[in-house]
């Protein structure tokens, strides 16, 4: 009885205690080609510290985190991708919600979502919203075309 007591108190903190920060340090880089971890971590200290949170990527531009809450963070990428994870209570658990932002014009933008654990376990599909698809059907449904 100890044994299962002693497994489930850690997970019942982190459910309790699960804060963006904690959640963004742990994301795999896999979600973050830009960033390593010492710039994730770099950004969050620059937060923290009131400064202005912009880092050099491994693509030699600059990525600056934009908005950094105890649930919620913004990370402008580059100029055509950006970035927001929300914590958000489903049921009984937390869920992160990753947002990934990919703007291709001025008014042309593609939302993928995804939903993971906060251990960076997929939960669910993928969902798409995008511009780009609505613009083609306002081309298509043209009388020239």
């Amino acid at each position: 009885m100890l044994f299962i007591l002693g497994i489930q108190l850690p997970v019942m903190a982190q459910e309790v205690d699960c804060d963006v920060r904690q959640v963004f340090k742990q994301m795999p880089d896999s979600l973050t080609p830009y960033l390593s971890q010492n710039n994730r971590l770099d950004l969050i200290d620059f937060m923290d510290a009131k400064m202005r949170a912009v880092v050099s990527n491994l693509l030699g531009g600059d990525t600056e985190m934009t908005y950094l809450s105890k649930d919620s963070l913004h990370i402008k990428m580059s100029e055509a991708y950006s970035i927001s994870i929300k914590l958000e209570k489903a049921d009984t658990s937390m869920v992160v919600r990753l947002d990934r932002t990919y703007i291709t014009k001025k008014h042309q933008t593609e939302v993928l979502t995804s939903l993971y654990t906060p251990l960076w376990c997929p939960v669910s599909g993928t969902s798409v919203q995008s511009s780009l698809l609505k613009r083609d059907e306002e081309v298509f449904k043209k009388p020239y075309f």
